[in-house]
């Protein structure tokens, strides 16, 4: 997947195979909804498809309010017959000259802790890509609203990579999953997607 970066620039990203790049401009997952649908035998878990469904097009839609450059992600029945669903989104922050955001700044312009249930954790912490370097990665569950009357708590990843040549503009990749119990299993899915990425 390649997008512009919203200075000077492009990047790139790849995905796992079968994942799908999203249209930002509307997406439309039918294809997708009739192929789980047909895999699935209950009326509960028809349901549980539309579902999934409806929560991938809120959460695209809500990227793409929040200026999202590029998406992807993927739904799909595990091992149990459950539903898996994983998206993963870059996000051009460019912060006004003279400031010095933490990192915890520049992420909650995205996003926000979640404070429900236990959840709400954040660690901060570093991580190395190919070809960039050191860069700065905030892990939790944050609660994302999917439309004014509807959120959902959701674990999340979030990778701010200093745009090269372009001080005070970052590309925050974040990936994130309802799926809260394969929170480990889906940060490295994550940390791969986002140790893909190249500027070019």
């Amino acid at each position: 997947m390649s997008a512009p970066v919203p200075t000077s620039g492009s990047f790139t990203f790849e995905v796992p195979e079968g994942w799908l790049d999203y249209d930002l401009a509307g997406q439309d997952f039918s294809r997708q909804q009739r192929e789980l649908r047909a895999a699935v035998s209950t009326a509960e878990q028809r349901s549980a498809v539309d579902d999934a469904l409806r929560q991938a097009r809120r959460l695209l839609r809500a990227a793409r309010q929040q200026g999202a450059a590029a998406a992807a992600g993927m739904i799909a029945r595990d091992d149990d017959g459950g539903l898996l669903m994983a998206f993963v989104a870059a996000f051009g922050i460019t912060v006004p000259d003279g400031t010095q955001p933490s990192v915890a700044d520049i992420a909650q312009q995205l996003t926000r802790p979640a404070g429900i249930n236990g959840h709400g954790d954040r660690t901060v912490t570093s991580a190395t890509l190919p070809t960039i370097g050191t860069v700065a990665r905030i892990t939790g569950t944050e609660v994302v609203e999917l439309t004014e009357s509807t959120s959902a708590v959701m674990v999340a990843m979030h990778t701010i990579i200093p745009v090269p040549g372009q001080p005070g503009s970052y590309l925050v990749v974040t990936g994130m999953s309802p799926n809260l119990p394969l929170a480990d299993a889906l940060y490295d899915v994550f940390d791969a997607i986002t140790g893909t990425l190249r500027f070019t």
